[in-house]
């Protein structure tokens, strides 16, 4: 079992969580990158929940696995994985895992994250993880927009090259993401300009 001063300190280090420890404001760039993943997952033509993975930069993701890989095999056990998820992932609740929900344009809470893993590729480590919704929305009457963010820019998220959003289930073949910036809801002082994601279907 890890000192609690000793998690603290890690906590730190990693910078995940530097607004809920009171560390000093980010600069310019943030510290830390992450390219992100967004699933929707379809049951009856309706949405019933996200899947989201975070694939961090190749300095964060060589701290992760020098604080938690223990047995130095380059991966992390499930062990391993589920101290990420306490000492790291779990923190993040009160910035609501970096993700952002609106239905029908007003916020909602976001749902409690399940299945959390933490895997490495390449070098690189990624959090995975889904979130139920508290009921099903059907996109043709419910707009559901997602947005990645760390609104203290300690973390750099942005969506993953290539074809970063999945749409997944029955209904989903009459839908498609659509992907468009919020010059609204930009924040750093409105240095940075988030994405959103929503579900249109025909």
């Amino acid at each position: 079992m890890r000192q609690g001063a000793s998690i603290r300190l890690r906590a730190l280090a990693l910078g995940l969580v530097a607004a809920l420890l009171s560390a000093a404001p980010a600069a310019a760039h943030p510290d830390i990158t992450m390219d992100c993943h967004l699933l929707f997952n379809f049951e009856g033509s309706a949405i019933t929940g996200l899947g989201e993975s975070w694939t961090f930069d190749e300095t964060f993701s060589a701290q992760l696995l020098a604080d938690y890989d223990e047995n130095n095999d380059g991966t992390f056990s499930e062990a391993e994985s589920g101290a990420i998820r306490d000492e790291t992932f779990a923190r993040l609740s009160a910035i609501h895992y970096f993700t952002f929900l609106t239905v029908n344009g007003e916020s909602v809470p976001v749902p409690e994250p399940f299945g959390f893993k933490a895997a490495v590729a390449n070098g690189r480590v990624t959090f995975s993880f889904g979130l139920r919704l508290p009921q099903p929305l059907a996109p043709k009457t419910a707009r559901i927009g997602v947005e990645i963010k760390d609104p203290d820019y300690a973390v750099g998220a942005a969506l993953a090259a290539g074809e970063p959003i999945l749409l997944r289930g029955e209904g989903a073949e009459s839908c498609r993401a659509v992907i468009a910036s919020k010059p609204a809801d930009a924040y750093f002082d409105g240095l940075v300009i988030p994405q959103e994601v929503s579900v249109a279907c025909d």
